[in-house]
């Protein structure tokens, strides 16, 4: 057996994978941190029966190339745009994935750039550093002279006026999809002591106790949330979710937030109400074309905190991904069916076809 691994496992993992293979060869990300082209990929598959990815394109001419190939492993909570999950199904081949591995970082991220928003450390740090907000000789005037403080010469840059911006505590946080990272920033969002509403048909009212969130509909989330943060997966359902008619219901210092996926957000809706100002600001990690174009309309905005895509970045998505990754291949050479597939009917099929040549 053979393992191409073109991605990162934590090393202990790796160390207890390696009995299981006679060749276990690292490509790619692991060992010059670059995704592999689809024809490097290629060249690899020959004689490989498990594959570790993260980010490589899996293509129909990938698995041409390996006619050995049994499990795909995607280090990432789903396959991505880049497994193409319905070749990999025809060829009866199992795709397990790690969920959860991002959830603990886009989590701490929408708080950090809640944060970094309404009470403008984003904004100010740039006009600092760009020194828009220095000044060579200051002239300290009436209690200036007496206090340390950052006064400049031009009154209407007197910061401590220009820049206020609202505490969290004693407002509403809504959350547009209570699942694993929704939950997560709920459970973080407890220590800034605001109330907490969410919207996720899929979720019962009791889970939401749970984590002191009241689960309401979507029109209500909207027009009750002083800051609003989307974690909604990207689906046929969720895309356009977002747009005209929820906007229309926020407040006019109400935040919106997106860490999660662009798609399921109207963003030329969002323009409208973030430049008319019917909406305080928005904090957005996700965005239709990336990276952004110099003529994006958003980047004219002085009411936004826009990431090049972010949230999940983290040196730590290894360690849950990584042991995830191993008991899924373990459980696959084992016989056994791997807890998180993206394909189950692919192993559903294999367990018909295994207990039809037992009977037959």
């Amino acid at each position: 057996m053979r393992l191409l691994l073109t991605s990162r496992l934590e090393d202990e993992d790796l160390k207890m994978l390696r009995h299981h293979f006679e060749e276990i060869r690292t490509r790619g990300l692991y060992v010059r941190s670059q995704i592999l082209k689809p024809q490097e990929l290629v060249a690899e598959m020959g004689n490989i029966d498990v594959l570790v990815v993260e980010f490589d394109q899996v293509t129909p001419e990938v698995l041409d190339a390996a006619p050995n190939l049994k499990l795909i492993v995607s280090l990432r909570a789903g396959a991505g745009r880049n497994i193409n999950l319905e070749a990999v199904t025809e060829r009866g081949i199992p795709v397990a994935c790690c969920p959860g591995r991002s959830s603990d970082q886009v989590a701490d991220f929408t708080l950090g750039v809640i944060v970094a928003l309404v009470r403008h450390i984003a904004e100010t740090h740039c006009l600092v550093k760009s020194r828009k907000l220095t000044e060579k000789n200051p002239q300290r005037e009436g209690f200036a002279k007496g206090d340390t403080i950052w006064i400049m010469n031009d009154p209407r840059n007197f910061t401590f006026l220009r820049f206020k911006g609202p505490i969290l505590a004693g407002r509403t946080l809504g959350i547009l999809g209570f699942g694993a990272i929704g939950r997560e920033v709920a459970r973080r969002a407890r220590g800034f002591k605001v109330a907490m509403i969410a919207h996720d048909p899929y979720v019962s009212a009791e889970v939401g106790k749970e984590y002191g969130v009241k689960l309401v509909d979507g029109d209500t989330l909207f027009r009750e949330s002083d800051f609003l943060t989307v974690h909604v997966k990207d689906s046929p359902k969720t895309r356009g979710l977002v747009g005209k008619h929820y906007f229309s219901l926020m407040k006019p210092t109400a935040y919106f937030i997106n860490t999660a996926r662009a798609s399921v957000v109207d963003y030329d809706a969002l323009y409208q109400v973030l430049a008319n100002k019917k909406i305080a600001g928005a904090a957005l990690d996700v965005f239709e074309e990336e990276p952004l174009p110099p003529d994006y309309p958003l980047l004219d905005l002085d009411n936004v905190l826009l990431t090049p895509h972010i949230a999940g970045a983290s040196q730590d998505c290894y360690r849950v991904a990584s042991p995830l990754a191993r008991e899924a291949i373990e459980d696959f050479l084992a016989g056994r069916q791997p807890r998180f597939l993206l394909n189950p009917e692919v192993w559903e099929g294999r367990r018909f076809r295994s207990e039809k040549d037992k009977s037959g």
